[in-house]
C-alpha cells in the first residue's frame, strides 16, 4: 500500500515528537558532562537510554513494517548514542566495569534486533552492530590492564550471532 506524503510526514512528526524527551535528556547529559557533573550526566543518560529503549520495544512490535523501519532508523542510533555517552560517563567516574557492561548491553541489543522478523529491521540493526562492535574493540584496546573486562568484552564479540535471539 502506498502512503501519501502527508501520512509519511505525519509519521515522521510523530517520531520526532516521540524522540523529543530523549533529545532533551541527551542535551542535558552532555551539558552536565561538559561541566564535569558526572553523576548528573549519568542520570540524564540513563533517562535517555530508558526512553529510547521503550520506544524500540514499542516499535519492534508494530504490525506496520514501514513504521518499524522508519522508527528504528532513528531509534537505533539514539540507543547507541545514549549507551556510548553513558559508558563514557562511567569511565569518567572511574567505573570501567559499568562502562564495559553498557557497551556489551547495547551491542547485544543490536545483535538481537538483527534477528527481527522484519528483514529491513535486521539490516538496520546489522549496520549499527558495526558501530557497537567498533566501540567494544576500542574499549578492549584502551583497557588491557583490566583482564576480566577485556575477556568479557572479547567473549561478547566472539559469540556467534545465532546465539542471540530476538524476543
Amino acid at each position: 500500500m502506498l502512503q501519501t506524503n502527508s501520512t509519511s510526514n505525519s509519521a515522521a512528526e510523530q517520531l520526532e515528537h516521540a524522540l523529543a524527551p530523549w533529545q532533551k535528556a541527551i542535551t542535558a547529559g552532555n551539558g552536565a558532562f561538559e561541566n564535569r557533573s558526572f553523576y548528573s550526566a549519568r542520570d540524564h543518560y540513563q533517562s535517555a537510554l530508558y526512553l529510547v529503549s521503550n520506544l524500540i520495544a514499542h516499535f519492534t512490535h508494530q504490525y506496520d513494517p514501514q513504521l518499524q523501519e522508519d522508527a528504528l532508523m532513528h531509534c537505533c542510533p539514539a540507543l547507541i548514542v545514549a549507551s556510548h555517552n553513558l559508558a563514557d560517563c562511567y569511565l569518567a567516574l572511574g567505573l570501567p566495569h559499568k562502562a564495559c557492561e553498557q557497551l556489551i548491553d547495547v551491542h547485544q541489543s543490536m545483535i538481537r534486533l538483527c534477528d527481527h522478523a522484519n528483514p529491513q529491521v535486521g539490516l538496520i540493526a546489522m549496520h549499527h552492530c558495526m558501530r557497537t562492535r567498533t566501540e567494544l574493540m576500542h574499549f578492549i584496546t584502551a583497557h588491557k590492564a583490566h583482564e576480566n573486562l577485556v575477556s568479557w568484552a572479547t567473549q561478547t564479540l566472539n559469540t556467534p550471532q545465532s546465539a542471540h535471539h530476538y524476543h
